[in-house]
């Protein structure tokens, strides 16, 4: 039986979102050629989440790249976008970036690209990609 991976939002040509990944999700990841993976999420906000460290082990004894930037939900802030920036420049792509729901990575990447985008732009792209979240678009348009 073939693996079914999470839903993926698609934000860019390089970088897909989606909500929290297993073992067995980083495998088919890793066996279609993503190259690199960011978790987004704080260790235990559930208790059956696996555990982030778990994860990073498996993910780099398949060859994948892995960062660590734990943001907390709905507190999400601007410099944290500037990290995750930095983070998509020097990562190798394809990227995949997950947390509990996804949410939290696509509020990061557009907080990464409020220099360079309109907020109208942004809340587009988001939109585009499935997300859903009116409270941050005012954010990113006020």
């Amino acid at each position: 039986m073939e693996h079914t991976l999470p839903p993926m939002r698609q934000l860019t040509d390089t970088l897909r979102a989606c909500g929290q990944l297993q073992a067995e999700d980083i495998r088919a990841l890793a066996a279609e050629g993503v190259r690199t993976l960011i978790c987004n999420r704080p260790d235990q906000e559930e208790t059956d989440q696996p555990a982030s460290e778990e994860l990073a082990d498996l993910a780099r004894q398949l060859g994948l790249n892995w960062y660590y930037q734990p943001v907390i939900t709905g507190q999400v802030t601007d410099e944290q976008g500037v990290e995750f920036g930095k983070i998509l420049q020097q990562a190798e792509a394809p990227v995949v970036a997950f947390c509990r729901s996804g949410a939290r990575c696509g509020t990061l990447w557009a907080l990464s690209q409020k220099s360079v985008r309109s907020g109208e732009e942004l809340v587009a792209e988001l939109k585009r990609a499935g997300y859903e979240m009116p409270d941050f678009f005012k954010r990113l348009t006020g």
